[in-house]
């Protein structure tokens, strides 16, 4: 059995951001779909498909320890939730810019002609 792979940090924080679990991490290292070289020396990504969901690991292999340090992780095609605090203030001018939409929609329409 593998040993519990040590998180970052920043790596604690995306899998918050992101709703991805500690153990789908510890799958993901588990049984990857592909393996590849990391843009950083020493780091390797990893990759697996869980529930339609594409995750992917960065991590560096501590033999010291033996034990995977998972610095970062996200999801393929998936955008991060923007934070409550952002969403709080922009609420404001999101609201008015999707009733100028509608407002513009509106008068673009046609008018119906009524039965005579």
């Amino acid at each position: 059995m593998m040993p519990a792979p040590i998180l970052t940090n920043h790596a604690r924080e995306r899998l918050k951001q992101r709703w991805i679990t500690e153990d789908v991490v510890e799958s993901v290292l588990r049984s990857p779909d592909r393996t590849e070289p990391g843009s950083k020396p020493g780091t390797v990504k990893f990759v697996r498909t869980l529930n339609g969901r594409q995750v992917q690991l960065i991590g560096t292999y501590l033999q010291d320890q033996d034990r995977w340090l998972i610095v970062s992780a996200w999801v393929r095609g998936e955008e991060d939730a923007a934070p409550l605090v952002w969403q709080v203030i922009t609420l404001p001018f999101t609201a008015v810019w999707r009733l100028s939409l509608w407002l513009l929609g509106r008068l673009r329409q046609p008018k119906k002609e009524r039965p005579r």
